[in-house]
């Protein structure tokens, strides 16, 4: 990333948050969680911003321009129980949405900005009729494909690049059943420790 390009991002970064401090669309759940999740792009001088009423996208390059997405037929659950909204950038610059109650993904075309409906066929059985929300979602460029957390169960799902099927993996372990930070920390680390071991086990430790 450019130094250029950083200090933009860093200004963009610190509006979105201060407009947060003033009951913004990044206000914080109980002063602690903003309700925005937050995406740089540096490959393509972009930052993606999800918020509840979709995605916006900055050009920190081109200052004053923002495109935004609606995302038509998302599905989240309810604060307190329900987790901050969970989306990943795929590797041609895509946004990927996903929802915490229903297991749908949204993906956003970086060219045509045109938001899809994805509906995943879960492997074990359930098709997609299961109540499996994402808590965690992340694309690992090593094995092409994404890879989330269920809200519900911590249950670890390998979703493919095309976003048809999610074959499940594992589980992973957290303190609380309703703690999403926990198992979208939880991910990043286990994902972090595949990356070095090649093609270890994603079954709880």
């Amino acid at each position: 990333m450019g130094r250029k390009f950083k200090q933009a991002v860093c200004g963009v970064l610190f509006a979105v948050f201060l407009a947060g401090c003033d009951g913004g669309p990044a206000a914080a759940q109980g002063g602690a969680i903003p309700k925005v999740r937050v995406q740089v792009d540096a490959a393509r001088n972009r930052v993606w911003l999800l918020t509840a009423e979709g995605i916006a996208i900055y050009e920190p390059v081109v200052p004053g321009r923002v495109l935004r997405v609606p995302l038509l037929g998302w599905q989240i659950s309810e604060r307190p129980k329900g987790c901050v909204p969970q989306f990943a950038l795929g590797p041609e610059g895509e946004a990927v949405i996903a929802s915490d109650a229903v297991p749908v993904l949204l993906r956003v075309d970086p060219e045509t900005l045109k938001a899809t409906r994805h509906e995943l066929r879960l492997d074990d059985g359930s098709g997609t009729d299961r109540d499996t929300g994402i808590a965690a979602l992340r694309y690992d460029s090593a094995r092409g494909a994404y890879f989330a957390v269920s809200r519900q169960d911590g249950s670890i799902w390998l979703i493919d690049r095309e976003l048809r099927r999610a074959r499940r993996m594992g589980r992973l372990v957290v303190p609380r059943e309703d703690d999403c930070g926990a198992r979208a920390a939880a991910l990043v680390r286990r994902l972090s420790r595949l990356g070095d071991a090649g093609s270890c086990s994603l079954a709880p430790e």
